[in-house]
């Protein structure tokens, strides 16, 4: 209704003044032209299609005042300025279109006959790397809430050697089974004072504000709260925008309202009541399992240094390497805190401490994590603590003993006696990791050198089974929870790697994906296109966490359902029940054989496993369905409804 009024009384007043001006031929013009403009801002806002009758009433003043040669360009250019001011200042579900209004289109035209131009003339669906065409299509179209089925069949070269297959069971789990189709809890941490229940297996893998922007850490937190999973905080440190997620936005109807009667106020000299202040909200963060890597961004003690200059006399904040344990125990009391990982390696470059390239550093992110302006921020490749195994027991069991939470670390396999020296050590003490995460080479990063990302470490399906194998050796495979990462995508890789012998998943460019990345790979080049790895303040405007924290709820909801859906294909009730005997891959042309051949069990559990489980977690009433968690529509202006 205000909407209404607001068009009839532009429309009239407008209309009013032209006629003053220029008589009733200049008011009919002047008039059409402000009601046009005024629903198509409307129409932007609401519904997304005013631009046809602007566009109608913008030629009808052109011919009206111009020779017909003169109104075919006016007419497209009234057309492309509104197209413009939409891209740019209206719409926000399109972080390319709002850097770069009109041109931004582009990509969606091309984008729309991909597909015939790739058949005949470029690559195919599967030839891009990291992430090919179809799983990228599949993140987006999950990200939407819409259909990524497929037709026709797969694209995969089913029979190849190298394929990997999952195992259906001629009797699957029904799927009218009663109750809502969940799983229990898993219980990580048993012996710790604070355990974490689980939800789900399926979670955020650690990246740092710094890597990506502020906006693509709040609507990774967010997403995770909505989809009920946690993230990890990268080693760049725990910020506000891991805590409290995205800030809602006002609406345009909002703002306007609170400024005119502010407005009102102030010419009223105060007899209308000025209105209250718009005061943001947040949406909330996920559970946050926060990350320290060997340069403790966050964790670090600091001193006052004094110095003299022109000015004075004064104190300057100076960092030291040292671990400042009383920071490590105020975080761990905060209760959105499940556990700590302790970053040893990372998939992309192990052996190399991680690197934000100087252009993404700004004075915030420099005062955050106590570095220089100007200068690639190295972080160290080996911790100061401890240098070998019993070393980093002890490491181990003081963050345990300080936070009361479960910690564990992050590791690359690469030569196996270390493995088993762990295995080892956790035999003999009873202690030790309450988590190993087995990050494969194939992992992602915002920067690494070539000569590692290329070669250094074991891929996670190598890595994998390998861990397991020889946890069960020495019997500790039931005292740690295994966790894989490292280039995992799709439900049908989730259900892959549990069954190989992990017990969740992280996923961190998947989930990229999901909030827009059109990978151009320009990650430390400070130049992301669409705002998620960059800190340049005009490339961030074009991204919305109000719009993609919801998309990155509906990928891990998508991945959730698929699961459940893989493990009713299977015969089995749990993720913990798949193991590698639900795992074929093709050996040679016609020849499969089992993974639990590949990597034969070594203690005749034939992959049996005993994870300490919980309960399923409460299920809000509508936000299941009969295939499990329940998908949010998004809407054609970009606001979801749920």
């Amino acid at each position: 209704m205000f909407a209404k009024i607001l068009i009839a009384a532009g429309t009239v007043g407008s209309g009013l003044l032209a006629w003053h001006l220029g008589g009733i031929g200049l008011a009919f013009i002047v008039a059409a032209l402000a009601c046009s403009s005024l629903m198509a801002m409307k129409d932007y806002y609401y519904f997304g299609h005013g631009i046809l009758f602007g566009t109608v009433c913008a030629a009808l003043a052109s011919l009206f005042f111009l020779s017909v040669p003169w109104a075919i360009p006016t007419t497209l250019l009234a057309f492309l300025a509104q197209v413009a001011i939409q891209d740019y200042f209206v719409q926000r579900n399109h972080a390319i279109r709002r850097n770069f209004p009109v041109i931004g289109w582009f990509r969606y035209g091309l984008e729309l006959i991909g597909d015939e131009l790739r058949q005949y003339w470029f690559m195919n669906n599967r030839e891009e790397r990291p992430y090919n065409r179809i799983t990228r299509r599949y993140i987006y179209r999950s990200a939407k809430g819409i259909n990524n089925n497929l037709g026709f069949g797969t694209e995969e070269p089913y029979g190849d050697v190298g394929q990997i297959h999952l195992l259906n069971s001629l009797f699957p789990v029904p799927e009218t089974e009663p109750g809502p189709k969940t799983i229990p809890m898993l219980v990580v941490g048993k012996k710790r004072r604070q355990p974490y229940l689980c939800p789900w297996p399926i979670n955020i893998s650690g990246m740092s504000w710094g890597a990506l922007s502020r906006e693509a850490v709040e609507a990774l937190s967010s997403g995770g709260r909505l989809a009920n999973i946690h993230m990890l905080t990268g080693e760049g440190g725990l910020t506000p925008y891991h805590l409290n997620g995205v800030t809602r936005r006002f609406s345009l109807f909002q703002r306007f309202q609170y400024q005119s009667r502010k407005l009102l106020s102030q010419c009223t000299f105060g007899w209308y009541q000025e209105p209250k202040q718009l005061i943001a909200s947040t949406v909330g963060g996920a559970r946050i399992i926060a990350q320290l890597g060997a340069a403790k961004f966050g964790y670090r003690k600091w001193y006052k240094e004094p110095f003299t200059s022109a000015e004075g006399r004064g104190y300057r904040k100076r960092w030291t390497n040292e671990l400042d344990w009383a920071k490590v125990a105020e975080v761990a009391a905060n209760p959105q805190i499940v556990g700590f990982e302790i970053k040893l390696a990372q998939g992309a470059k192990p052996g190399q401490g991680g690197k934000l390239p100087k252009e993404k550093i700004t004075p915030e992110l420099a005062e955050w994590r106590g570095v220089e302006m100007g200068i690639d921020c190295y972080s160290p490749n080996a911790w100061d603590e401890f240098h070998d195994v019993p070393s980093l027991f002890a490491f181990v069991k003081k963050m345990q003993e300080v936070t009361g939470k479960p910690v564990g670390i992050k590791i690359v396999v690469g030569r196996m006696d270390e493995i088993r020296a762990i295995a080892k050590m956790m035999k003999e003490t009873g202690e030790g990791p309450d988590m190993i995460t087995v990050d494969g080479g194939e992992g992602g990063t915002g920067a690494a050198p070539v000569a590692l990302a290329d070669m250094m470490g074991l891929p996670i399906l190598e890595a994998l089974p390998a861990v397991d194998t020889i946890l069960r050796e020495y019997g500790v495979r039931d005292e740690v929870v295994l966790i894989a990462s490292g280039q995992i995508a799709k439900g049908n890789d989730v259900a892959l790697h549990l069954a190989m012998g992990a017990d969740m998943v992280n996923i961190g460019r998947g989930f990229l994906l999901a909030e827009g990345c059109i990978m151009a790979l320009r990650c430390h080049t400070n130049k992301c296109p669409v705002g998620i790895t960059t800190q340049d303040p005009k490339l961030r405007r074009g991204f919305d966490p109000n719009d993609k924290y919801v998309k990155v709820a509906n990928y891990a909801m998508v991945l959730q359902r698929e699961l459940l859906m893989i493990l009713r294909s299977c015969g089995v009730h749990t993720p913990w029940e798949l193991t590698r005997h639900h795992v074929s891959v093709v050996k040679e042309k016609t020849v499969g054989v089992s993974m639990a051949d590949v990597h034969p069990y070594p203690d005749g559990s034939q992959g049996k496993r005993n994870p300490t489980l919980a309960p399923a977690a409460p299920v809000e009433p509508g936000r299941f369905d009969e295939l499990g968690p329940k998908l949010i529509q998004i809407g054609t202006i970009g606001r979801a409804r749920h």
